[in-house]
């Protein structure tokens, strides 16, 4: 999300393909932190942990990259680029919170 925006091929597939590839991307990642660092047995401490990886690697990760691409050559802010960030991180909670990562069910 921070490299040189001529860097990419312009592939114009359908209308709000840059926002489903942003939701993608945010659901994927905050799916993945909510599962890092988690203790087997449930617990308090592990819900609260779930909630930090959502704020810190999914909120605050996806405003903290759309503001930092206003100083990248051929890249430029977008509120709309950080609102489908946030939802992104918000559906990839939501999916951790039903379908709990695999790690334990392949112990």
């Amino acid at each position: 999300m921070l490299s040189p925006g001529n860097q990419f091929p312009e592939i114009d597939v359908f209308d709000l393909q840059d926002k489903l590839i942003h939701w993608l991307v945010f659901v994927v990642q905050t799916y993945l932190w909510c599962g890092v660092s988690l203790r087997r047995t449930p617990s308090l401490s592990n819900k609260w942990r779930v909630w930090i990886h959502f704020l810190v690697f999914g909120l605050a990760m996806g405003v903290f990259l759309e503001y930092a691409q206003q100083f990248i050559p051929y890249r430029s802010f977008d509120y709309w680029d950080m609102i489908t960030n946030a939802i992104g991180a918000f559906s990839g909670f939501l999916i951790y919170r039903k379908w709990p990562s695999i790690k334990f069910i392949l112990e």
